[in-house]
């Protein structure tokens, strides 16, 4: 078989996936999985700063012996010369556990994520949402006992690297995401998907946003386990809204049927099968666009979690912050990200009517100025400059997985979905690390080197994109060509 015959072929396969996709499920009500993925990012938020601070606070009382009061006072306002000291010693200790903590929820969903795509396509993308909210909220209420504990009890902090067992066996955020994004391309056409991707992504930092207003004024009035339950009820009550409201987006004519469906799960033929769609050739440059936008995708979120590793300790080193402080100045970076993936994305479409390839070179542009502000800020305002100048960076993830929707047929989405987000949980595996390295090896002298690091990933991550529109461009010149 010739070239010619494998592009006819491939664009004839891309067309009729494209009429399976209109006829495909589409929801009557105007919100489908959003008020759900909104409670999980509010969790995660109300409940990643006082969990680090935990984390901070036992160590220093469990690992380290000191004084309850002591400890106390580390990450307040109160803090002496000799509180800044013993920040330094405990400060190591526990960006270890956080290290440990991110790797687990990393290994193992990573690996399941690449059979869970696969098998969401055969037999539905509802039930790997259940499972989902379940871990999780599993994981949360285990953090919140843990802590309820340790107003007792002496519990070393490494307790809270357990509790995050259940996350990674139940796929956790990494079949989340893939399902999600799935969910959102059965649900959507290619004319509609950009402005849906984008209010899915807000709907993220709209979770994101109450929990980071919250945090710390709940903490103030209770104590962490009350913020860890309230995490884990919020998850809960997601879990609810799926079972009951959420339907399913695979037509029930398509979905497979099997004795046991999870014993289907763990069928290694799916990764192989995983890898032909991933790999085999595609017409128009289409396989290695495919391929430099996974790699921009990839690599983007190895900057992101390996800055969230250590990010907090950074700004209570840096500049004395307090849990109420970064709570205010988390909630203004998310609100402008939310303006940017909504109005902003909007006017600039109905302005300049970019595509989506350059919007996304803008959202990795965006994050690459502010990391760079962030690694040579002396003073706080700074740091708000940052949020200004870089308010379109919510845009690059989803505008980077629409480039992929729109480039694959859509019977091919959910397995390069899968694929895509396994090798972005693996990069803890090398961010995580590499982060922790950097941070404890500069603290004495460049707290804020890692941010240098992020630039320059991010920055890579907007050269990639400026690659892809340069192949799409060289496509439709060709097609130009051909038809004239």
């Amino acid at each position: 078989m010739d070239e010619n015959e494998i592009d006819s072929r491939e664009e004839g396969s891309r067309l009729e996936g494209a009429e399976t996709s209109s006829e495909s499920f589409i929801p009557k009500r105007a919100l489908t999985i959003e008020p759900a993925i909104l409670l999980i990012f509010f969790a995660w938020n109300v409940s990643a700063a006082v969990f680090a601070n935990q984390i901070v606070y036992q160590t220093c009382t469990v690992a380290f012996g000191k004084n309850e009061s002591l400890c106390a006072m580390l990450g307040t306002e109160n803090e002496t010369e000799a509180i800044q000291q013993l920040e330094k010693e405990v400060q190591p200790y526990s960006s270890n556990i956080l290290m440990a903590k991110s790797l687990v929820e990393s290994i193992i969903p990573a690996l399941c994520s690449m059979l869970i795509g696969p098998w969401s396509d055969r037999y539905g993308r509802k039930p790997v949402l259940v499972s989902c909210f379940t871990g999780i909220s599993l994981s949360y209420g285990s953090v919140a006992l843990i802590s309820f504990l340790s107003m007792r009890f002496s519990v070393n902090p490494w307790y809270y690297v357990l509790a995050s067992i259940t996350t990674a066996l139940s796929g956790g955020t990494c079949a989340l995401i893939t399902i999600s994004y799935c969910y959102m391309t059965d649900i959507t056409t290619e004319s509609n998907r950009a402005m849906k991707m984008s209010f899915l992504e807000a709907a993220v930092f709209t979770g994101l946003l109450g929990g980071t207003l919250s945090s710390s004024y709940i903490l103030s009035w209770t104590n962490a386990c009350t913020v860890f339950t309230i995490a884990a009820t919020a998850v809960f009550l997601g879990l609810v809204y799926v079972i009951f409201y959420v339907e399913e987006s695979i037509k029930p004519d398509e979905l497979g049927t099997a004795d046991n469906k999870l014993r289907e799960l763990f069928r290694w033929d799916l990764v192989s099968e995983l890898a032909q769609t991933c790999l085999k050739r595609r017409p128009n440059y289409d396989r290695l666009i495919i391929w430099f936008v996974i790699s921009a995708l990839a690599i983007n979120i190895l900057a992101m979690d390996g800055t969230q590793t250590v990010y907090l300790l950074f700004l209570r080193e840096q500049f004395g912050w307090t849990v109420k402080e970064y709570s205010f100045y988390d909630a203004t970076s998310i609100a402008c990200i939310i303006f940017g993936n909504t109005a902003g994305l909007y006017i600039i479409r109905r302005v300049f009517r970019p595509s989506e390839t350059v919007l996304a070179a803008i959202g990795f542009c965006s994050y690459a100025i502010s990391s760079a502000i962030h690694g040579i800020a002396t003073v706080s305002w700074q740091l708000y400059l940052a949020i200004g100048l870089s308010f379109m960076k919510g845009i690059a993830g989803p505008m980077s997985r629409t480039v992929i929707s729109n480039t694959a047929p859509p019977h091919d989405i959910g397995k390069i979905f899968s694929l895509t987000t396994s090798i972005e949980s693996l990069t803890p595996l090398a961010s995580a690390p590499l982060y922790n390295y950097v941070y404890k090896s500069t603290l004495s002298w460049y707290p804020g080197a890692f941010n240098l690091i992020s630039a320059v990933f991010y920055f890579s991550c907007f050269c990639i994109m400026i690659f892809v529109r340069i192949f799409q461009s060289m496509h439709q010149s060709t097609t130009y060509t051909s038809i004239h």
